[in-house]
């Protein structure tokens, strides 16, 4: 059951559409070698409308209340393009330029076209604020099932009940972290930290547009590539990350690894950060990303993270730029749920997850790029976004130094 609030984290995402950052939108793309057809679609876009995806934020009465989640059926009408695509990422990268909002307007979109070659290429698109990654691959499985239940969302209870609750957590937490900086060099020092914290040296960069590079790797050679190391499965994806990055001249870089905390929030995760180098070994990432998960990102010295929910956005904004500190993203997304192979009688021939930037242009962000992993039909499918210029000039380019990081681990990737 998702929460009837939304979380601190829902509302850093939330503030994206408000022109804090850089708006984000999780993409699925899924692809078959059959035609899909307009019917099939539609049965998959009604579910959708009753699911998961089927709310909006709506605003308390009482100031000091925090937002709050409504049922809303509305959306994007479905969208079956006649053109047949050839290039599928460029064709994915225009699927979310258009006002997704999860409060004023539909928060997620699905759209189809017809491949050059034969086949169907579907994508599912949402606001980060309306569903983290795992929120959305659940969304579509089960409205390609057909096992979609309306998702009843609780009453939120009374606005002023929320407001007084906020306010003593928050004025409590906050006297209590005063008092223990009286005490405590240790949290003088982590609240110093936080307040003069910088991006790690990477100045922001105004997003202008996207390169995107995707490509599947075979479990098998992978699974056997982190084996020989002594990595895993996940250390090998942020060195192979870390190493594209080296290609690109930033030899090192802060990653922000999300986990998955279980909350019930819309956005259930947590972020933790690591430093990294092209030339680290996926098992001495394997130990780094292990201690960053005992110590992840949060409010500094014991101050309660909802206090920014009860500031102004301008100022909640500055405290909380990103869920993360990091210049580079990593998500695993994991396992596809075998729901989404198939939709009725045709079966997937590949699925990739990741982020995109609706209309970045002139956005300000310090993520250079974002990446997501997943595994399904006996590959990871690896799907890099770059929104820094300065970094990359091309998708080609991108492409280039990603094929040559996989080569160090004697790994090729199979483009889409």
């Amino acid at each position: 059951m998702i929460s009837t609030r939304l979380s601190v984290i829902d509302e850093i995402f939330l503030r994206t559409h408000r022109g804090y950052g850089i708006p984000i939108a999780l993409q699925g793309i899924w692809r078959t070698t059959e035609t899909v057809t307009r019917q099939e679609l539609g049965r998959v876009h009604q579910e959708l409308a009753v699911g998961q995806l089927g709310r909006r934020v709506g605003k308390p009465r009482i100031p000091g209340a925090r937002l709050r989640w409504d049922i809303s059926p509305e959306s994007l009408p479905l969208e079956y393009g006649t053109d047949a695509v050839d290039d599928v990422i460029a064709w994915a990268d225009t699927q979310a330029d258009v006002p997704l909002d999860p409060q004023y307007g539909p928060g997620w979109r699905l759209t189809a076209a017809p491949l050059t070659h034969g086949g169907t290429v579907v994508s599912l698109v949402c606001s980060h604020a309306l569903a983290d990654a795992r929120g959305l691959i659940d969304a579509a499985a089960q409205a390609f099932s057909g096992d979609t239940r309306p998702v009843p969302v609780p009453h939120p209870g009374s606005d002023a009940r929320d407001a007084i609750a906020m306010i003593l957590k928050v004025l409590v937490r906050s006297i209590a972290a005063t008092a223990r900086l009286w005490v405590s060099k240790k949290a003088r020092a982590e609240l110093r930290a936080f307040t003069t914290a910088d991006t790690g040296g990477v100045a922001p960069h105004r997003a202008r547009q996207m390169h995107a590079v995707i490509v599947d790797i075979d479990v098998a050679e992978w699974d056997s590539a982190a084996e020989s190391v002594g990595g895993s499965a996940n250390s090998l994806f942020v060195s192979i990350v870390a190493a594209t990055m080296s290609e690109l001249g930033s030899p090192a870089v802060t990653v922000d690894i999300p986990f998955r905390t279980g909350s019930g929030d819309a956005n259930s995760i947590g972020m933790a950060t690591v430093a990294v180098r092209g030339s680290d070994s996926p098992a001495d990432i394997r130990i780094a990303c292990k201690a960053a998960f005992g110590a992840p990102v949060g409010a500094p010295a014991g101050y309660p993270p909802e206090i920014v929910q009860l500031l102004p956005h301008r100022i909640a904004a500055k405290l909380t730029s990103t869920p993360g500190r990091g210049e580079v993203l990593c998500s695993n997304i994991g396992d596809i749920p075998s729901a989404v192979t198939t939709l009725g009688p045709h079966r997937s021939r590949g699925l990739a997850t990741r982020a995109i930037h609706p209309n970045p242009s002139g956005a300000v962000s310090t993520i250079r790029m974002s990446t997501y992993i997943s595994r399904m039909n006996g590959n990871y499918t690896l799907s890099l976004v770059c929104t820094d210029d300065a970094l990359v000039g091309s998708s080609a380019e991108l492409a280039s130094a990603v094929q040559r990081a996989l080569a160090t681990r004697n790994l090729a990737g199979k483009p889409w």
